[in-house]
Order: C-alpha cells, then sequence, then structure tokens
C-alpha cells in the first residue's frame, strides 16, 4: 500500500511541477504547453503520462506563434494536485493511526 500512496504523492508533484512550468513559460513565444494525465494501473500504481501540447495557438502581429498556455487550466490542475496532495497525505496519516492502534492492541495482551 505504501508503493501506492508514494506514487500518488509523485503524480501530484509531477502534476503540479508542469502546470507552474506552463505558467512561467506563458509569455514564451511557440511553448508548447505541457499536458499531465494520471492513471491507476492494474496494480493499483498511479502512473503519469506527460506530453507536450499540440493545440493551437494564437498569432503575435508579426505571425509568430505565441505560447498555447491556458492560465485558466494550469490553475485547475494546480488545486487538483494540492486536493490529492491532501487526500494522500490524509491516507498516510490513517494508515499510521490504524498501524498504531494495532501495535497497542498486540501490546497489551
Amino acid at each position: 500500500m505504501s508503493s501506492i500512496l508514494l506514487s500518488s504523492l509523485r503524480a501530484n508533484e509531477i502534476l503540479l511541477a508542469n502546470a507552474t512550468s506552463n505558467v512561467a513559460n506563458m509569455n514564451t513565444p511557440e511553448y508548447k504547453s505541457i499536458r499531465t494525465a494520471i492513471t491507476s494501473s492494474k496494480t493499483g500504481v498511479i502512473e503519469v503520462n506527460t506530453i507536450r501540447s499540440d493545440d493551437p495557438a494564437p498569432l503575435d502581429q508579426a505571425g509568430v506563434s505565441q505560447s498555447n498556455v491556458d492560465l485558466a487550466r494550469e490553475l485547475v490542475d494546480m488545486i487538483k494536485a494540492k486536493s490529492g496532495f491532501e487526500a494522500t497525505l490524509k491516507a498516510i496519516s490513517s494508515r499510521e493511526e490504524m498501524l498504531d492502534d494495532l501495535m497497542y492492541a498486540f501490546t497489551k495482551e
């Protein structure tokens, strides 16, 4: 179970890092945003797929392609990462409490 929790933390770390990179580069001409998809494998381990977006970008007055970063989408991804971190940390905390309760029950006998 701890590998699942650790993979979840890592996946949310990658999601947050990619979203912040996109925001940092949103004014960089021809920058293609990074899209992150988080999925679960058959074993329950969280997997992350990262690709460069091929969404069209606006052109400036000189005809140069601008970045295709959508700030609203990046903010949503940041909120998803925050919620993912919080949920995973809550699961880790609950797991630790259960293990403590088990250890206490066995030492009482």
